[in-house]
């Protein structure tokens, strides 16, 4: 590690682990697991818009179609999460998740640190818990009176969606472009929708579906026959 790096590495880490889990998990309480997949696939939209106002990359008329296409397809989908009507706030921790996120890929390509996948992966997730220690203080009450089903949950989580996850990904950052890599997020909603359905026994409205379909559809219509890239 060095010294230097460390403040781009905490700043990683704010976005990417302490403020993103905060938001998503606080979130995901209130709202249902298909819709808070699709709200999550919004991360390539912000990805570029962060990139055009932040870091002045040119956006063509055609991408900023697709994006406010994107986002009308996320304001069907926080609207109809429990039938139609006013947006729940929990809904928008979910939209804010993503927007957490797509300033950590914009960061993540731009500082580019020279480490491996794995030890850059290990930095930013030790940075961003760190923070995240705050909440600690009633977690051994909480894992003795927890069952063992919940507490083995949390295991597989950490496991799964979190370590396994971030060290590919990170892997995928460091040898694709990110607008390119972005865009495969755009596969979860289908596994996580088939999940909730088959194991949760949800069943998404027609405005969450028509949402979705909107979300994925504008990034299929932004990507189609283009690859351009953030350097």
């Amino acid at each position: 590690l060095k010294w230097k790096d460390v403040p781009a590495l905490a700043v990683l880490g704010f976005f990417s682990v302490t403020l993103h889990h905060l938001l998503i998990n606080t979130g995901q309480q209130y709202v249902t697991a298909v819709a808070s997949s699709i709200l999550s696939q919004s991360i390539p939209l912000f990805t570029f818009i962060i990139s055009a106002l932040l870091f002045k990359e040119k956006i063509s008329f055609k991408q900023w179609l697709c994006i406010l296409l994107g986002l009308c397809g996320a304001v069907l989908v926080v609207s109809g999460d429990h039938g139609f009507g006013v947006p729940s706030p929990y809904s928008l921790l979910i939209v804010l998740a993503a927007i957490a996120w797509g300033l950590y890929f914009n960061l993540y390509k731009k500082f580019a640190l020279n480490y491996d996948a794995l030890s850059m992966m290990c930095y930013i997730i030790w940075f961003g818990t760190i923070p995240l220690l705050f909440y600690s203080t009633h977690l051994p009450h909480e894992i003795l009176h927890a069952t063992w089903q919940a507490n083995m949950s949390v295991v597989l989580l950490g496991i799964f969606p979190s370590a396994m996850a971030y060290v590919l990904w990170g892997y995928v950052l460091k040898n694709m472009p990110l607008t390119i890599a972005s865009n495969f997020l755009y596969c979860s909603p289908i596994v996580a929708m088939s999940l909730a359905v088959l194991f949760l026994n949800e069943k998404p409205s027609m405005m969450v579906l028509l949402g979705g379909v909107i979300i994925v559809g504008s990034l299929v219509w932004m990507n189609w026959g283009n690859r351009r890239t953030i350097e």
